[in-house]
């Protein structure tokens, strides 16, 4: 090949790229200006949001509890959720408005696409802020009430409820945003039935004296009265008072509580009845 057409292969290569440049430039000139004006019109409507609403927004999360909620995910603040949000919605729109300036169709797609799918998103971070929030009122009233009630074990089912509310309220915003969840469901209901099995055989079990000492009470309320005397394997006294649990003999000077399952079990020798009403 000739020198000569070497040269003029380049020429052209470099004329036509050249021309493309040029022929560009306005629009990424603009496409840039867009930009800057997008950025400088977040800045002013973040400044003025958060001199006039920001303390509001906090004060409402606040007396809501959801301030609780935010400051799980690494001490975030309602203002900065939301002043942040609507910065990068205003420079999402702008971006959008310079690719279209630019002629990036390709980028204009992706990003209507983006803000169609965007309602969708915030609901279901809205599902499950929720249910966070719920699960949180919720775990703290239970407890509330547990320990009001004296029972020990009120933490722990406190925690529990607010798990599984969180649990829950996962499962409905993945389903809302579109992600499959069968196999998450099925898993999660193998889990809780198992552990459903396991809590109400360990509950029986642990609940087969008390039973048992109800059921005896029943039975033995109509055979034996305070105001009897009588001895109860080694134990010989005055029936004080009869419960759904136990039987209270008065024994010399102390008082001796004995289980109700004995009324039934055990060998019982009436002494005297002129106590009984």
């Amino acid at each position: 090949m000739e020198p000569s057409t070497i040269i003029e292969r380049i020429s052209t290569s470099f004329d036509q790229y050249l021309g493309g440049l040029v022929a560009a430039l306005p629009g990424l000139v603009a496409g840039l200006a867009v930009l800057l004006v997008g950025y400088i019109l977040s800045k002013v409507v973040r400044a003025v949001l958060k001199r006039t609403v920001a303390q509001r927004l906090d004060a409402i999360a606040e007396r809501s509890g959801m301030s609780t909620v935010l400051e799980k995910f690494g001490g975030l603040r309602l203002s900065t959720v939301t002043l942040k949000m609507i910065h990068y919605l205003i420079m999402l729109v702008f971006v959008t408005a310079a690719a279209g300036t630019m002629g990036l169709d390709m980028v204009v797609r992706g990003l209507e696409a983006f803000f169609a799918y965007l309602p969708t998103l915030l609901t279901a971070l809205a599902i499950l802020v929720i249910g966070i929030w719920l699960a949180d009122k919720v775990s703290a009233a239970v407890r509330t009430v547990m320990e009001t009630a004296g029972l020990s074990a009120g933490r722990g089912i406190a925690r529990m409820l607010g798990g599984l509310i969180v649990v829950f309220a996962a499962i409905t915003a993945m389903n809302v945003a579109g992600i499959d969840t069968e196999l998450i469901t099925s898993n999660i209901q193998i889990i809780l039935m198992g552990l459903l099995l396991a809590f109400g055989i360990a509950y029986g079990f642990a609940a087969r004296d008390v039973m048992s000492n109800i059921l005896s009470s029943f039975y033995g309320k109509d055979r034996f009265r305070p105001g009897m005397r009588v001895r109860i394997g080694t134990d010989e006294g005055v029936i004080e008072r009869i419960d759904s649990i136990s039987v209270t003999l008065r024994v010399a000077d102390r008082e001796v509580l004995i289980p109700t399952s004995k009324l039934i079990t055990e060998r019982i020798e009436i002494l005297d009845t002129s106590g009984t009403e």
